[in-house]
């Protein structure tokens, strides 16, 4: 059946146009979705949520000045991103918390003793990735910030930190 087809059974029948839309799509968005989030629960998650929205919003569908595919390829392209950057965020969220737990673990020993050991952590890092992490959790600037002050991408700011807080977790544990 051709989209316009079904977007039009949305007034009449809704599931069987979104069943439909289903059959038609699933395989293709799941694909899409896949090879960005690389990860079979969050390709789940994602294509569920596609759906979920469909079925509560369906009459925005009759407003699309493009193809179906097009619009829920895009659909799904956003919603993956939004995936990924809650992933980041529960990472330093995470990544807090280990150093948080760290600092209680060793609450006993002396203040100056602990920033001297954070200190060490902090300078074993690599060059580059000391630097931004300083900026970033120190000086306290944003990364677009950070990326104009040191000349590069806020992609790779966005990298290096990660990068630092995967290091600080694996020597902290």
């Amino acid at each position: 059946m051709e989209d316009k087809n079904i977007l039009k059974l949305f007034d009449s029948e809704p599931e069987r146009a979104l069943e439909l839309i289903y059959d038609k799509y699933f395989d293709y968005l799941s694909r899409e979705v896949y090879f960005i989030l690389k990860d079979e629960q969050d390709t789940e998650d994602v294509i569920q949520e596609l759906f979920l929205a469909l079925w509560k919003n369906h009459s925005h569908l009759k407003g699309i000045n493009y193809s179906l595919k097009s619009y829920l390829k895009k659909s799904v392209i956003n919603k993956s991103i939004n995936k990924i950057k809650k992933r980041r965020y529960f990472e330093d969220i995470t990544s807090e918390l280990v150093l948080l737990r760290y600092r209680e673990d060793v609450e006993e020993t002396d203040h100056l003793e602990l920033e001297n050991q954070m200190k060490k952590l902090i300078d074993a890092l690599p060059p580059k990735c000391r630097t931004v992490f300083v900026l970033s959790r120190y000086e306290e600037l944003k990364y677009k910030e950070i990326a104009k002050k040191l000349d590069i991408s806020i992609k790779t700011v966005e990298n290096q930190i990660s990068k630092a807080l995967k290091i600080l977790r694996e020597k902290i544990k």
